[in-house]
């Protein structure tokens, strides 16, 4: 794997891990406003590790390995589907993109309910963290969300879209 996805991929995953004030690992499998569970040994860290990496690797990769798979027919289209009324290529423009995001969107959903179906069997061996250190974790939470940060990329993905289809429009010419 490229060193950079690696190391973002480890960070992920090391977000959902948190020490208490004992110094006692603690898994986060989704929110802090769940279940959480005390890691005792390094054998189920590591086994925990892996699942999470495993799945915020997928999430974090589909949608960006599949943005082009959705672009690319559109403008193919665009540019060469002369033959049709430019009514229908618009409806084919924009139907290919929106079936293939349903089609993405399930398949993130199924990696969700996987990773939520895998977390019991996982954490049967584990202790469920109790509600006097669930609230010293969300006091004393280490974690800091970048709503800004996923605005700006959506920003800049939709500003490339624009990009792509104006350069197409204006080399037809």
């Amino acid at each position: 794997m490229i060193p950079l996805v690696s190391r973002m991929m480890d960070a992920a995953a090391d977000n959902h891990f948190m020490k208490d004030r004992t110094g006692r690992l603690v898994f986060v499998p989704t929110s802090l406003r769940r279940r959480c569970y005390f890691v005792d040994s390094k054998a189920d860290e590591e086994k925990i590790r892996a699942l999470v990496r495993m799945f915020r690797s997928a999430i974090a990769v589909i949608p960006l390995v599949t943005y082009p798979i959705m672009a690319v027919p559109v403008l193919i289209l665009e540019n060469y589907g002369g033959l049709s009324p430019r009514g229908h290529r618009l409806t084919i423009a924009l139907g290919i993109p929106l079936f293939l995001w349903l089609v993405l969107t399930g398949f993130i959903w199924m990696l969700w309910s996987l990773y939520k179906g895998v977390i019991p069997g996982l954490t049967a061996s584990l202790r469920e963290v109790g509600p006097d250190v669930m609230g010293e974790l969300r006091e004393f939470s280490r974690r800091v969300q970048h709503p800004i940060l996923l605005v700006v990329c959506g920003l800049l993905m939709l500003g490339l879209t624009l990009f792509a289809f104006l350069a197409a429009y204006h080399f037809r010419r």
